[in-house]
């Protein structure tokens, strides 16, 4: 990504602000950060953060507000963040909680209908990130997650709900990537960032994108870090067990 804004155009891609995503964004520790970061390069940002918890995202709230208040953020975090009560997966049991999609199609007018295709030169998110509920149930009984991650962490961040819909080919752990890669497909997203429990559900990420870009007609690249055994081993990262990163970046 280049840095500074240059002139705007008559697209509307180009003219409007560099557009980040974070779904279940929990207590809003990535959209802070990132503003933190890109603040200083970007005249003009756009970080939208969206979680299903409200518990959640009143601490996010008091978050944003605790760091401008210590001066850790840019005065301009206050209108660049925005923090919003949805459901990613668009089926939760509070009919009262809207989906991730209208959210963002009433935030983000020039969005238009998300059922409809975006213009093939037009994307409407420059990066989208998200660090979902990606334990199974199964593994988070069987004391496979750590005791410290159970009594901590709400499971509600953890685990995703069981549904009775099941999606072909999609692994329970994994309904969170699913809605989330189908999102990511409309909006067009430039740059798409996941993590994963481990390298095994990584490749399973990048698997399931695969078939729905294909769908799609999408060309992408993809890869998982750490991957590389000097980043591996750099990072403090076992061979196959712990957390990994999937980034998806789209082809135009």
């Amino acid at each position: 990504m280049a840095q500074g804004r240059k002139k705007a155009s008559n697209s509307p891609d180009k003219a409007r602000p560099l557009r980040v995503i974070d779904l279940c964004t929990g207590t809003g520790c990535i959209p802070l950060l990132l503003h933190a970061l890109l603040a200083p390069h970007f005249q003009q940002l756009e970080i939208i953060g969206v979680d299903i918890s409200s518990t959640a995202l009143a601490l996010a709230h008091e978050n944003l507000e605790h760091n401008l208040q210590l001066g850790q953020l840019a005065s301009t975090a206050a209108a660049d963040v925005r923090l919003h009560r949805a459901d990613v997966l668009g089926h939760g049991n509070d009919n009262s909680v809207p989906s991730a999609e209208s959210i963002l199609q009433t935030q983000l007018p020039d969005l238009g209908a998300l059922d409809t295709a975006l213009p093939d030169q037009e994307s409407g998110c420059d990066l989208l990130i998200s660090n979902p509920p990606y334990i199974s149930q199964t593994e988070f009984r069987n004391g496979t997650t750590a005791r410290s991650v159970r009594r901590f962490e709400p499971k509600l961040a953890l685990v995703p709900p069981y549904s009775s819909s099941r999606i072909e080919d999609c692994m329970p752990e994994d309904i969170f990537y699913h809605r989330i890669l189908t999102l990511s497909l409309k909006l067009k997203a430039k740059l798409t960032v996941l993590e994963c429990g481990d390298s095994k559900q990584a490749n399973r990420v990048i698997a399931l994108h695969k078939r729905l870009a294909c769908a799609e007609s999408e060309k992408f690249s993809a890869e998982i870090w750490p991957s590389r055994e000097q980043d591996l081993a750099s990072n403090g990262f076992h061979v196959t067990d712990g957390s990994r990163a999937v980034i998806i970046q789209t082809l135009r």
